[in-house]
């Protein structure tokens, strides 16, 4: 009987155990499905599939609420996307079925109420919305289509330019130098294509093939003296290219050679942030501009401007359509990163309700740019970094994030239980920290000044006992230099250290007294004194208050140093360098530095190499460093005696190693297979009441 009941108590207990664990699944399994959908939708692009994966999760998992309702409200946005009807239903179905969910039904009120305004404002035509793919590949970087819809300009992973044809996929190279091209704007005849170096040089070829012609040359006085134009667009007549440049205005560069023409100066007691991305009307009567996170328009000639935008969140980088009729722009006001379009009248104002074109953009290398017709076509990269940890003994790697994002820089605390690194998990740039075994992430970097504008973060630093972290950014203009948080989490704190434009990366001394820093001046606002404008050199300064002091005294044009990093027992500097006129050659131009601090000199430990060096770290006993080098295309982890000497490659694909404080394991970063997709955006313009 006793063995009866015992059974009877064991069957019982399994069943329990079966029951409990089933529902730990469950819950799992919820939100891995709904990772698996959101994946597919921000990552992947593949709206359909990602509209099935969220409707399981709705059917699945009734009593998950909050899980629920989030992939109901997704279904809207996946429709809304792709230009359906079915948005609206979805949007009404999270507020019916989920009323306890907050959140998730003010989305859904916000979404709706846009919807139907736009539908009080136009008449549609007899054509849906339709957004499909016309391209992806794992070898290009990011593309840009031609005016006529017919081509596809390609920046290549080698940083030269392909023209292919849509139809037929043929792909042509255009360009074949050493340099990096990084921005593409083609002519509206669709005959020629400008583009950028990585020193912001600018130059044009034509699209039937032919040399490359210089029209701001990379080792020009004009970029030497820390200066450049950047591209907003083009004269109507693709005669000419129209570049801002910073101090000066709007001006229009002749692809024949000739002399730059001023469209519009910066008048005297206005500064290039209260006219950002300037750039000109088809017809030439009006400019459109940002300020202040919003869009105006005034007259060429000049005059009164007008508010275009005016939305609580920001909206930037205005872009005419080639019928002048309508302004592209980028916003958050929905919650993600989106495109929308707004009407202007042939005098020049606003008209009806702004339209979305698109959600759900990444905040890293996404480009759009408008074809003749009224599509617009958006390149969007899916390139995701984790961080992993190595156990240098047995060469065992563990992932610590699994978030389909864009993550780096870990740093170890000092005793080894955390590592905090840099995520774009919830859109924007922020500072998370991480258990070494791998538990649930948290987010340091809450209730940061101007929350809505755009913010970069750079590789943090632990202060000595371990309680906050400093790092170098900014959080929207005007907010630029040092900051420092609590490991809790909280607001950043700004430090004293107000040099103008901006500190980037920092690093703080092993006792916490200093702080190493890299640097570029300015000639103009708070520059540290005698600091060079167009390179860029390491700065060592009291952590309390005190004089910068600048370590890298070595004067040689296009020579920059980046990156410090203190050795354990704070007696050393160790830094990368890149000499950017030789690497715009195609030379090897980085280098490794060390320099004893104080008053020592900066010493090279390695010789010349390519390969995109980044952030170093020392090992405990102080006698090697490592650092990540990009090699056939994989980013690599190597070592070199911090003394100098032979160079060894460690079995470890990642960037931006970080030794743990027993020196047992490196933290980095890696990226997983991506690829560049080309998206184009049809029949999103309406047929508006009065305006044929």
């Amino acid at each position: 009987m006793n063995k009866k009941k015992n059974l009877i108590m064991v069957i019982l207990l399994l069943a329990g155990v079966s029951i409990l664990f089933s529902s730990m699944i469950q819950q799992e399994t919820a939100k891995e499905l709904f990772e698996k959908a959101l994946y597919l939708e921000e990552t992947k692009g593949d709206l359909e599939k990602a509209i099935e994966v969220y409707k399981q999760v709705v059917k699945k998992f009734l009593d998950e609420r909050a899980t629920a309702a989030k992939a109901q409200l997704h279904i809207g946005l996946c429709y809304e996307k792709l230009g359906l009807k079915e948005a609206q239903k979805a949007y009404q179905n999270v507020i019916d079925k989920y009323p306890d969910q907050t959140e998730a039904v003010k989305a859904a009120r916000e979404k709706l109420s846009l919807l139907l305004k736009a539908q009080a404002v136009v008449e549609k035509g007899d054509a849906d919305q339709k957004i499909r793919k016309i391209y992806e590949s794992t070898e290009k970087a990011y593309g840009f289509i031609s005016p006529d819809g017919k081509n596809l300009a390609l920046v290549g992973g080698e940083g030269d330019i392909w023209l292919r044809e849509i139809a037929s996929g043929k792909e042509t190279r255009l360009t074949q130098t050493p340099s990096f091209k990084y921005w593409c704007f083609w002519s509206p005849d669709s005959k020629t294509i400008a583009y950028l170096d990585v020193l912001n040089g600018l130059y044009v070829v034509p699209v039937k093939g032919g040399e490359a012609r210089a029209l701001i040359r990379s080792d020009s006085d004009f970029i030497k003296e820390g200066n450049f134009a950047w591209p907003t667009g083009w004269t109507s007549d693709s005669y000419m290219i129209l570049c801002q440049v910073p101090k000066r205005g709007l001006c229009a560069i002749p692809i024949s050679g000739e002399e730059w023409k001023d469209i519009f100066k910066i008048p005297d007691q206005k500064t290039d942030e209260d006219f950002s991305l300037l750039t000109l009307s088809p017809n030439g009567k009006f400019l459109a501009y940002e300020s202040n996170n919003d869009i105006y328009i005034m007259p060429a000639v000049g005059g009164q401007s007008i508010q275009i935008t005016n939305h609580p969140f920001p909206d930037s980088w205005p872009v005419w359509s080639f019928d002048g009729k309508w302004i592209s722009f980028y916003s958050t006001r929905s919650g993600t990163n989106e495109i929308w379009v707004k009407m202007i009248s042939p005098d020049g104002h606003p008209e009806g309700e702004p339209i979305q074109v698109f959600r759900g953009l990444s905040t890293r290398n996404t480009f759009y740019n408008w074809v003749k017709d009224g599509k617009i076509g958006i390149s969007l990269n899916t390139s995701v970094s984790n961080i992993f940890i190595s156990d240098l003994e047995t060469g065992e790697e563990t992932q610590l994030t699994h978030i389909q994002t864009f993550e780096r820089n870990p740093r170890w605390s000092p005793n080894g239980r955390q590592v905090a690194f840099i995520s774009f998990r919830e859109g924007k740039s922020d500072l998370w920290t991480i258990s070494s075994q791998g538990e649930e992430a948290k987010k340091l970097t809450i209730n940061v000044p101007n929350p809505k504008e755009n913010r970069y973060i750079t590789r943090p630093s632990w202060l000595p006992n371990g309680k906050k972290l400093v790092f170098g950014g900014f959080f929207g203009y005007g907010n630029r230099g040092i900051w420092m948080v609590p490991v809790d989490g909280g607001v950043p704190q700004k430090m004293k250290f107000d040099f103008d434009p901006w500190i980037e990366c920092c690093d703080v001394s092993p006792d916490g007294s200093y702080i190493a820093f890299d640097y570029i001046g300015t000639d103009e606002g708070n520059p540290i004194k005698g600091s060079r404008t167009f390179e860029k050199d390491i700065y060592v300064i009291p952590f309390k208050d005190g004089e910068p002091q600048r370590i890298t005294k070595i004067e040689k044009s296009g020579l920059s140093f980046y990156s410090p990093r203190w050795s354990p027992d704070g007696k050393r500097i160790a830094f990368r360098s890149r000499n950017w006129f030789e690497d715009n050659e195609g030379k090897e131009s980085e280098e490794i530095w060390v320099c004893e601090f104080p008053g020592g000199e900066p010493k090279a430990i390695t010789k010349k190499m390519k390969g995109n060096l980044t952030h170093l770290s020392w090992s405990p006993d102080g006698k090697t460093i490592v650092f990540s080098k990009l090699e056939n295309n994989k980013e690599q982890i190597y070592a070199v005696p911090s003394d100098g000497g032979v160079i060894n490659k460690l079995n470890i694909e990642g960037f931006s190693p970080d030794f743990s404080p027993d020196g047992k394991k490196i933290a980095f970063g890696r990226r997983l297979p991506g690829k560049v997709e080309y998206w184009l955006v049809e029949n999103f313009l309406p047929l508006v009441k009065g305006r044929k």
